[in-house]
């Protein structure tokens, strides 16, 4: 019956903190066909297909539909899809990879844990699946049951790294998840690996050229140093740009935030802060704050922020949206921001900036 067309197996990517979890897409990968039993299970629409071609191509028509949406970032399309493809067979590893990473993406991560769990039950040799419960599992650890779930997460990405040993992107997590526990020194060990696997085979998790160049062409003047201009949103309000530099381009956004909007975030933020990581020599950083990232998922106030940046920014939103989560930084009296690493040349971080207080 030949191969499954390309399917995009979703990774998702992690920072310097508490793994990142990133919406965006890797690569696709060739998955190979799975041959349905003669006696396979179907929905109602299925009953009256015995023939096992016939279930097969209604299947692969399914799938294709899924994979065409999730190209398209069309979610719930391509979510009802994906089940579809379920209904007619259940056991397909990577279709359960991919609704996980739709549904964490829709900011329910419980269900999303349910798939990712079913995906390496089904392929226990499944790397990214792995990988990906390691990622969620990091993220979710909290007071109370931090060792607990950091060593369940430890041990799915070990066995993500048993099945690939050059997985770049998990010895990185290896690394979070270190710091995590306490082990800089073997932290800094997992980093240095990524670093040095990324660089012998090439990999880059930079934009796509598609993103480059979606981000090279700006609108924005700051026409000289001291100059003021009136930047509009897109509900016809508009804030204060003052130009701070001309080479590279640096503005004051006035009144970014009301005093409502900070306290909401602070309240999203408080309960979920942990102690801010940071990758490379970790022993020889001075970083002591706590932080958090918020996904967009999660309260209608980060997606009007999203919708906000991108209006100030002039940039797509499409590439706002693929950006990474909002970080809160708490700092209390005596906590220090000296030299430290937050991205490496494989783990390049955009759209990133420090705001003025």
């Amino acid at each position: 019956l030949g191969a499954w067309p390309a399917i995009p197996s979703c990774m998702l990517a992690s920072t310097a903190r508490a793994p990142l979890l990133s919406r965006s897409l890797l690569p696709c990968v060739l998955l190979p066909c799975v041959l349905l039993p003669r006696t396979s299970p179907g929905p109602v629409g299925m009953a009256q297909k015995t023939n096992p071609q016939d279930i097969q191509a209604a299947l692969m028509k399914e799938y294709q539909a899924a994979v065409n949406a999730h190209r398209q970032n069309a979610l719930d399309e391509a979510l009802a899809r994906y089940r579809a493809v379920l209904d007619i067979h259940e056991a397909i590893p990577a279709v359960h990879n991919n609704i996980a990473a739709i549904l964490l993406a829709q900011g329910s991560a419980s269900a999303a844990e349910t798939s990712w769990r079913r995906a390496v039950e089904l392929k226990p040799e499944y790397a990214e699946a792995h990988y990906n419960l390691a990622v969620l599992l990091s993220e979710r650890a909290g007071d109370g049951e931090a060792e607990l779930v950091l060593s369940e997460a430890e041990q799915h990405c070990s066995t993500a790294l048993k099945h690939r040993a050059d997985y770049v992107q998990a010895h990185h997590l290896m690394g979070n998840i270190l710091m995590s526990k306490g082990k800089p020194d073997a932290a800094t060990k997992s980093y240095a690996l990524a670093e040095a696997l990324a660089t012998s085979l090439g990999v880059n998790n930079a934009a796509s050229a598609s993103d480059t160049d979606a981000i090279l062409p700006t609108f924005l003047d700051g026409v000289r140093v001291g100059h003021v201009q009136q930047l509009q949103l897109e509900d016809g309000t508009t804030r204060a740009a003052t130009t701070l530099a001309m080479e590279p381009l640096i503005l004051k956004i006035e009144s970014l935030l009301t005093s409502d909007e900070c306290d909401e975030l602070i309240s999203l933020a408080a309960p979920r802060l942990k102690a801010s990581l940071t990758m490379g020599n970790t022993t020889a950083a001075t970083r002591t704050s706590s932080s958090v990232f918020l996904p967009a998922s999660e309260a209608a106030l980060l997606v009007t922020l999203q919708r906000r940046l991108a209006a100030l920014a002039q940039l797509p939103l499409t590439l706002v949206l693929r950006s990474e989560d909002l970080q809160v930084v708490h700092y209390d009296t005596g906590s220090t921001f000296g030299m430290h690493h937050d991205s490496s040349t494989f783990q390049p971080r955009l759209l990133t900036g420090q705001p003025f207080r």
